[in-house]
């Protein structure tokens, strides 16, 4: 299955949907086309909108621990939202629902 990123701005923040898995195929991937969104962008706050994230294991996981702090390095928020349970549940047994901030909706955000 191959990943997909579509961008959008809403108001202050930068939306970033993610169509397909996050696992070590793909994660190289997603970790190059966000590290040059956030380089990118004058907005502040980058909302992942994992809504359609059915998979992400440790490769993943790793990737978006780095794009976290390359965001804090440029001064600005890497927030996650509309985790599918499935998704939520590695984040919570890896405790990395204490690192991001997680949100239900892009909205909220």
């Amino acid at each position: 299955m191959s990943i997909k990123f579509e961008k959008k701005e809403l108001a202050d923040k930068l939306v970033v949907s993610i169509h397909g898995e996050i696992d070590a195929y793909h994660s190289g991937e997603v970790k190059k086309f966000l590290k040059d969104v956030i380089s990118e962008t004058k907005l502040s706050k980058i909302v992942l909108d994992m809504s359609e994230v059915n998979y992400i294991d440790s490769a993943g996981l790793g990737s978006l621990v780095a794009l976290y702090k390359d965001a804090r390095m440029s001064e600005k928020e890497l927030i996650l939202a509309s985790l599918k349970q499935t998704v939520m549940r590695i984040f919570e047994m890896t405790r990395l629902d204490r690192v991001f901030k997680i949100v239900q909706t892009v909205e909220e955000a």
